[in-house]
């Protein structure tokens, strides 16, 4: 007496991604929601071997046929991790890339034998995709954070360096750390990668705007620069913004600060920080760490160039990038002066 083949019936309303294969990887069964997941029909199925109607380079084909065959020698088994294409169910002539997790599983009949194994698949594109972007974020974390306690330990050492007195120290100290952290903090949530050029600026001269919105002009397109970037050209805004209220036009008097920025070749940026009617400006022989900022360590961190210089009635501060990718090796500096 021959034994009857199983019916299958009972999975086309599963609520699961299901479908069975014979011995010659044929489709024989599927379920409702299998059929919705790659867009045919039963009838476009039937009878077909499943590599005909889903076909893949060898390295992705290849794990997937060895498990199938593995389910039709009655061992269980999963791929928790494939990534393999098949034909978009809205249009047919694109792949979509898709990442699988599956179970094959044997169909044992009366007699023990193996005629038909189930798969049970779930497409986990999603949940690949926000791993990916969880390790990203805490690759780049990792990196920043690295980077920021170098640029922390130059800042304290330098800013001590030149200080003449431990208060005199903690208060320059404060004041820089308090400007990272003003970028740092804004770098969260959908701007954890890049901040735009605009709330630079405008972020680090937020108090002075208030006070004094009549001094200050500024102007520039929608650029975003990256986090490093970002962090760099802040600390540069803030040197120049506190020289800029103890002897440059936000002092006092009839000075003005016109603060601009302009799209530089393919990827880079011009940006640019003039103070005019300033009566009085003088030179200092002294080079500090705030110079250093200005001109070696962003420029350098950025790479690009500056020039810094005093006219008649005022100073003129540009920085020149031409490629928005900032080194990836902190600042080298001395600790002694030069």
């Amino acid at each position: 007496m021959v034994a009857a083949d199983p019916d299958f019936s009972l999975f086309v309303d599963m609520p699961a991604s299901v479908m069975v294969l014979d011995r010659d990887l044929k489709y024989v069964a599927a379920s409702r929601m299998y059929l919705d997941t790659v867009g045919l029909e039963m009838a476009d199925l039937k009878g077909r071997m499943i590599f005909d109607v889903f076909p893949e380079i060898e390295e992705r084909r290849k794990p997937l046929e060895q498990s199938m065959r593995r389910a039709l020698a009655g061992e269980g088994n999963g791929i928790d991790r494939l990534y393999y294409a098949i034909p978009d169910p809205d249009d047919r002539t694109r792949l979509t890339e898709v990442w699988w997790r599956c179970r094959h599983n044997p169909v044992v009949g009366p007699d023990g034998s193996v005629n038909y194994m189930i798969q049970i698949t779930e497409n986990i594109s999603d949940l690949v995709r926000t791993e990916n972007m969880r390790n990203a974020i805490a690759t780049e974390m990792q990196h920043r954070v690295g980077n920021l306690l170098t640029l922390v330990q130059i800042v304290a050492r330098r800013t001590a360096q030149n200080a003449e007195t431990l208060q005199g120290f903690l208060a320059k100290f404060d004041e820089r750390i308090q400007s990272m952290s003003r970028t740092h903090s804004y770098l969260v949530g959908s701007n954890w990668n890049r901040m735009s050029l605009q709330e630079i600026v405008t972020r680090q001269l937020d108090q002075e705007r208030t006070d004094r919105a009549h001094k200050i002009w500024i102007s520039g397109p929608d650029i975003l620069l990256g986090a490093s970037d970002a962090q760099m050209l802040s600390m540069a805004i803030h040197e120049l913004t506190t020289n800029s209220l103890k002897y440059g036009a936000l002092q006092g008097g009839d000075g003005r600060l016109d603060v601009a920025w302009s799209g530089h070749k393919q990827d880079g940026f011009k940006f640019s920080w003039v103070e005019s009617g300033v009566r009085t400006v003088t030179a200092s022989g002294r080079t500090g760490f705030g110079s250093m900022i200005l001109d070696t360590i962003v420029p350098t961190q950025l790479r690009g160039t500056a020039t810094r210089t005093l006219g008649e009635d005022g100073l003129r501060y540009e920085l020149t990038v031409a490629d928005r990718r900032p080194s990836t090796v902190p600042p080298d500096l001395p600790l002694d002066p030069a």
